[in-house]
């Protein structure tokens, strides 16, 4: 199992790599980088994507029905397979759409990476921390429900991801 560190490693290297410098980042554009095809189709609905790894290509299948946020987090999850060196050929990753307490909280330690790597991708810690002064720079009765709001649009992720980003990052305290 990879540590925090190595993980966060691993995404700060192919962010450089990429010369990614603003949100939202380009998944698809970091696939690309990696040498990763995309293809989009519409899965059944608890599907969100898949990663097979082939010895001459690998491929990255994107739930087409699902909302545009959830596409750029599933491509990030996989890159997480990906660049976290997975053990497997194919990785098959379901959505729990109506969730619970348990049900949201990851066994498999694979699947905890490839979110966690997931996250540091899509919202990279430093340009949350430019973000977010940006937004609250002489304001004052910014809610956090609009902070949350206004930084998942930026960054292009479900305000429940930003939220619970902002909660790992000590930004953001849950009532």
């Amino acid at each position: 199992m990879a540590t925090s560190n190595k993980i966060k490693l691993a995404a700060a290297e192919l962010l450089a790599k990429s010369k990614v410098k603003s949100a939202p980042v380009n998944v698809e554009g970091l696939a690309k980088k990696l040498g990763i095809a995309i293809n989009y189709e519409p899965f059944k609905e608890d599907l969100s994507g898949v990663l097979v790894k082939e010895k001459k290509r690998t491929v990255i299948g994107v739930n087409s029905s699902h909302p545009k946020t959830r596409q750029r987090f599933t491509i990030a999850h996989e890159l997480g397979h990906f660049a976290l060196k997975h053990d497997g050929e194919l990785f098959i990753d379901k959505t729990v759409m109506k969730r619970d307490g348990r049900s949201s909280q990851a066994i498999d330690p694979q699947e905890i990476e490839a979110n966690s790597f997931a996250a540091e991708i899509l919202m990279p810690s430093v340009l949350i921390l430019n973000s977010v002064e940006k937004l609250l720079d002489g304001k004052t009765g910014y809610s956090a429900e609009d902070l949350i709001s206004d930084l998942a649009d930026e960054f292009e992720v479900s305000t429940q991801a930003m939220e619970y980003r902002l909660t790992n990052l000590g930004i953001y305290m849950p009532q």
